[in-house]
């Protein structure tokens, strides 16, 4: 059905409105309750209603005040990293799934110039048994126009409430075809980085492209000078093709095989293969998040392999929402 909405999705002339809406914040609230109103202007269907929703009033620190990702700790359970986005000072908090503060760091040398992605992983391919990592993404670029992002990683500190500092590793590069704006970013099996566009792109004769997937690889961080993210594949969402659908996260199952990636309305998860790109035989779940309610939904990580999901919204003390939805194969 997906990738239906995709081909028919593409031959969508870039509106206006759609513009609007992708350059201005303040327009987020009007656009929530436009697709709330029922008056759905895509020519798809919004998805599943997520099951067993809870939401989950958050103590976190009171410099926690634009929660812009989800990172759920592989070693702490019911632990999850966050961030603050753009302008604000480079710390890392940690929160649990009961809403208790865990903990906050400032990363040593580091510069929160857009943060908008995190992302929990091994520190290294090679010993995925070893330390854990969190990896950190100013790679948000709302106007297109930083020649260089640069993605931060530090090791998983314990998350026992307290404060301190990490020392901080950092990866600076480049897009291949020039600067995009992206707020997902997730780590691979193989180590590999990958980055997925948040606005509309445009296409031959007006169109809307697909939104387009980036990899950098894991030998980068061994590397001088900047990196270079290579086009990888593209996903069945076309950002601006209806309203509130632009990426805002994006997260890998525990188990590695399944890629929760959210907008502001709907969160998609897709089957992956060994090397964490999607497997494009198999359809995506798509579930419609509206009902959460979220002010400005920004995060998504899992809580189980079994499609519990755990989502972040900006603003401080927003709670936490945590709902089911369909992986692919139980999807209808």
């Amino acid at each position: 059905m997906v990738r239906n909405i995709a081909r028919i999705s593409r031959g969508v002339i870039f509106a206006a409105g759609f513009a609007g809406m992708a350059a201005a914040c303040d327009q987020y609230a009007s656009a929530r309750q436009h697709a709330q109103s029922g008056s759905y202007t895509a020519t798809d269907s919004m998805g599943v209603t997520p099951r067993e929703i809870s939401t989950v009033a958050l103590h976190a620190p009171p410099e926690l005040i634009e929660n812009s990702a989800a990172a759920m700790s592989a070693r702490q359970a019911g632990v999850l990293f966050t961030i603050n986005d753009s302008g604000n000072d480079p710390l890392l908090f940690a929160v649990d799934t009961i809403g208790a503060n865990r903990g906050v760091w400032r990363l040593k040398g580091a510069t929160n110039v857009d943060w908008e992605s995190a992302a929990v992983a091994p520190c290294a391919s090679t010993a995925p048994v070893g330390p854990s990592c969190v990896y950190v993404g100013d790679t948000g670029d709302n106007n297109s126009r930083h020649p260089f992002r640069v993605i931060y990683r530090v090791p998983e500190p314990p998350a026992s409430g307290g404060r301190g500092s990490l020392e901080t590793e950092h990866l600076r590069y480049r897009y291949s075809d020039g600067p995009h704006d992206v707020e997902s970013m997730y780590i691979a099996p193989t180590g590999n980085i990958l980055l997925i566009t948040k606005r509309p792109l445009g296409g031959g004769g007006g169109r809307l492209r697909p939104a387009l997937v980036f990899s950098l690889p894991e030998s980068a961080w061994r590397e001088r000078g900047f990196a270079i993210a290579q086009l990888v594949d593209s996903l069945p969402i076309v950002p601006g093709s209806a309203p509130l659908r632009l990426i805002t996260d994006a997260a890998l199952s525990p188990d590695g095989r399944h890629l929760a990636v959210r907008t502001y309305a709907q969160v998609y998860i897709f089957a992956v293969g060994p090397a964490g790109l999607v497997d494009h035989r198999v359809n995506p779940a798509v579930c419609n998040i509206v009902p959460l309610g979220e002010p400005q939904g920004e995060g998504v990580t899992w809580a189980n392999n079994g499609g519990r999901l755990v989502f972040t919204s900006e603003g401080a003390n927003v709670p936490l929402h945590i709902a089911t939805c369909p992986l692919p194969g139980n999807f209808k």
